[in-house]
């Protein structure tokens, strides 16, 4: 729906296009079809190319964790990085995802990098950001 909609020239929001890929993920939970799910992250890194100023957290929330369920490292940090230099805030369930896909990577190191360098997203953490991390230790 997203490609054509893109194809079309039709203007769509943030909200429509996260629906749509965690629609895409959702629709996988059991095994994902990796080749559609990275179509429809391609086609949300469009739509943030396109209209960068209709981005939120949400949105990069939303890739983050369809990297964490693909365990893509590499896209992750290339979509952590997008989010910065949007000047996108991260809140605390960015730091959930992230602590989480670096966890099950076995990443230690990073988890606490990530922990340690969002300090205002951990003040404001709850009982589920906290479970990421101790899974993650």
């Amino acid at each position: 729906a997203l490609e054509e909609m893109q194809r079309k020239s039709v203007t769509c929001d943030k909200y429509s296009v996260s629906r749509l890929l965690m629609k895409t993920v959702g629709d996988a939970r059991s095994r994902l079809n990796a080749p559609r799910v990275y179509r429809a992250i391609g086609l949300v890194e469009r739509f943030i190319e396109a209209q960068p100023t209709d981005v939120d957290e949400v949105l990069f929330n939303a890739l983050l964790d369809t990297c964490c369920r693909l365990k893509d490292l590499t896209r992750l940090e290339a979509i952590a990085k997008r989010m910065r230099e949007l000047d996108v805030t991260p809140s605390p369930v960015t730091l959930g995802i992230l602590v989480k896909t670096y966890g099950q990577a076995g990443d230690a190191q990073k988890v606490l990098q990530v922990w340690s360098d969002m300090d205002v997203q951990r003040r404001n953490a709850n009982a589920k950001t906290y479970g990421c991390m101790i899974d993650a230790c």
